[in-house]
């Protein structure tokens, strides 16, 4: 499967693994908490960070004990992710792949994807393969913890342009078309830099509605299980930043 363009604008060409790496240890280390309390597994248990980025939450959860592995499409992430693990001294098994080609069998106690990295595809059916690779990676009773975009919320408070003064001095023009039909959003950030230095980079994103994401968990083989609406546990609702939402395969497929 070839990266597609989106990907190549937003990912590569946008330096995204470099605002990765600026997000504080403090806040990684929370979110690392959360994902642990969340998926109520033992250390030892092997876990999947689906487009694990700079392994931010990789690192942390491999540290508690967990047996972590990371998949990312950015080469440049995945290497920013092995030297901060290396740094910390712990293992991790990286994974240079797309997210609809998960290499596990059964084999995982729990898939993870955190930080809206899901509903980027061209189309419901491409988002719809990655649950599908997720399911056939756990193990019977594994578990999936995925977060997003709160879809109401954005809707609620929708701005068609924005934009924010970086700490170095970089401006960030934001540029966002919503079709309403499709729930799809194509944004366009131009930076200027500094120095007066003009780039662009693009992607498109799907908002899911809590009603038709358990739809597609429960066409992909997963049961929805739990609903937060922040990596904080809180409560979800229409106003609520996030969508967080905890999914199982069911412990009857070893009977399959």
């Amino acid at each position: 499967m070839r990266a597609q363009d989106w990907f190549e604008s937003f990912f590569v060409q946008g330096r995204f693994a470099e605002e990765l790496e600026r997000v504080p240890a403090d806040q990684n280390e929370r979110e690392a908490a959360f994902i642990a309390e969340a998926l109520e597994l033992p250390s030892g248990a092997r876990i999947l960070d689906l487009c694990c980025g700079v392994g931010r939450h990789t690192v942390p959860l491999a540290m508690r004990g967990y047996r972590m592995s990371g998949l990312d499409l950015d080469a440049a992430a995945l290497d920013k992710a092995r030297r901060r693990a290396d740094e910390a001294g712990v293992e991790v098994a990286w994974h240079q792949r797309d997210m609809r080609n998960i290499p596990y069998q059964g084999k995982l106690d729990a898939v993870l994807n955190v930080g809206s990295s899901w509903g980027y595809y061209g189309t419901d059916e491409e988002d719809a393969e990655v649950l599908a690779s997720v399911a056939r990676a756990l193990k019977p009773g594994g578990a999936f913890l995925l977060d997003v975009a709160n879809r109401e919320a954005i809707f609620r408070g929708y701005q068609a342009n924005s934009w924010h003064e970086r700490r170095d001095g970089t401006l960030v023009l934001t540029r966002r078309e919503l079709d309403l039909v499709s729930s799809r959003n194509r944004v366009v950030d131009v930076f200027i830099d500094p120095d007066g230095t003009r780039s662009e980079r693009w992607h498109r994103f799907r908002f899911y509605s809590l009603t038709e994401l358990s739809r597609m968990l429960l066409e992909a083989g997963l049961e929805l299980r739990r609903t937060s609406g922040g990596r904080d546990g809180s409560t979800y609702g229409p106003s609520r930043p996030r969508m967080v939402v905890l999914a199982r395969k069911p412990a009857d497929d070893a009977q399959a």
